[in-house]
């Protein structure tokens, strides 16, 4: 977990360092240096409690596992399909989006139409959906970290179900992050087990091309999704990327503005420039809170705000900060929101929970919730250099997947219990 967190941020850095764009706000210096006291404390919380608790080591690949896998993953998958149905009839049927115009114009359409609502929820199918969509991350960590039972047609069949799922759910938002989200969750959930190796998850090399033709074709899909919102736009790419980039606090450097021409290799590396900085340039939002003035709003735990508000039980948060739109860094968000004095604490505690997380995980490895916990808090620290993973759309319907699969395999348990069979589903 923790190597995983330097790591990505050093790549982070190296792709800010190396990217032809530059931040258009002056304290740039200052930015790195408050993102660096963020990794170095967190890295003092998290070694403290290592320490402390002389953690063992991760389990290892078919060690202790969530028993009766196979039946969770089923269900993870029926309960995902349902939700993601529910969620085509309201958008295409409930609120009459048009998606053949293309996904840039559904979203924004989308977006207007969530504008009139102020924001409410626009029917019931909509909250079917959202509950129950995203199991299918549940369904693709648990084939990918658990070893028995499954064999390889199966596992295979569950990632390109998964797959399909991805791209729907992403279709229907018009949106990335779920593929971003996704792939982190993945990280972190076969980083989990030691020992493991890809040719744990598929043995044919058959299907490790189908596998890695769904990985491509997500990148894919990332790039595209940016070519349409050109489109949408009635700009070329060129013209999209440069008009983009201020929006996002970045300007082209002139090397890079000279040798860009008109033609498609021009474009498509000029979206691919766009779509890594989509991803940095929160170091330059970062660059602009230091130099900008405080204010009172909420950028920290914005979404789970905004979903108690559609349920009414919050009032609406004022998220209107000086650039709303962007991604912050976790560091930039807690620096605004909570100010320098409370920023190293909370630095410091992040390590400490996410350590604690990975204890409580070490000492039960087979928990449904608590290898849930795990992958959280691995993305936290990973997405760190973005903003926090619990403001990312899905992420919370995630989070209440695990907690649907869980409750279904107590309720299995209580049954089997019940007819005096052994409980196979570990849940501790």
């Amino acid at each position: 977990m923790v190597r995983h967190f330097i790591i990505t941020w050093l790549v982070y850095w190296v792709a800010i360092a190396v990217l032809p764009v530059s931040s258009i706000y002056p304290a740039v210096g200052e930015a790195f240096l408050l993102q660096l006291m963020f990794v170095i404390l967190v890295l003092a919380g998290y070694g403290v409690i290592n320490v402390i608790a002389k953690a063992p080591a991760l389990p290892q690949w078919g060690g202790r596992e969530v028993m009766d896998s196979k039946i969770l993953i089923c269900v993870a998958l029926a309960l995902s399909f349902v939700g993601t149905a529910f969620l085509f009839y309201d958008k295409i049927y409930v609120q009459g989006i048009d998606y053949s115009r293309g996904i840039a114009f559904a979203r924004e359409e989308w977006r207007r139409l969530g504008e009139h609502r102020d924001g409410q929820i626009s029917s019931a199918f909509s909250v079917l959906g959202y509950l129950f969509s995203s199991g299918y991350y549940v369904a693709g960590l648990l084939v990918a970290t658990v070893k028995g039972g499954m064999g390889q047609r199966f596992r295979l069949g569950v990632l390109v179900c998964v797959f399909v799922l991805l791209m729907a759910n992403s279709l229907i938002s018009g949106g990335r992050s779920n593929v971003l989200l996704l792939a982190v969750f993945f990280l972190g959930a076969v980083s989990s087990r030691e020992g493991w190796r890809f040719s744990c998850l598929v043995g044919s090399k058959l299907a490790r091309a189908l596998l890695f033709f769904m990985m491509l074709w997500s990148v894919f899909y990332t790039l595209y999704v940016f070519y349409q919102r050109a489109e949408a736009s009635n700009l070329t790419a060129i013209e999209y990327v440069s008009g983009f980039l201020p929006f996002l606090g970045l300007e082209i450097d002139q090397w890079y503005a000279g040798a860009m021409g008109d033609n498609y290799l021009s474009s498509l590396l000029a979206i691919v420039v766009l779509a890594v900085s989509y991803v940095t340039h929160s170091f330059s939002t970062t660059a602009a809170i230091i130099d900008g003035v405080q204010e009172d709003k909420v950028i920290v735990f914005l979404h789970a705000m905004n979903i108690f508000y559609k349920l009414g039980l919050v009032a609406p948060p004022d998220s209107s900060w000086f650039l709303a739109g962007r991604f912050p860094s976790l560091p930039g968000a807690l620096w605004y929101q909570y100010g320098g004095f409370c920023f190293p604490v909370l630095c410091f505690f992040v390590g400490v929970v996410c350590a604690l997380v990975r204890l409580v995980f070490l000492r039960a490895p087979s928990s449904i919730l608590v290898f849930s916990l795990y992958v959280s808090s691995y993305a936290v620290l990973v997405l760190s250099p973005v903003l926090l993973a619990l403001d990312f759309m899905s992420f919370p319907f995630v989070i209440l997947s695990f907690i649907q699969i869980a409750m279904f395999a107590w309720f299995v348990g209580l049954l089997r219990r019940a007819f005096g069979r052994p409980a196979r589903i570990q849940l501790h």
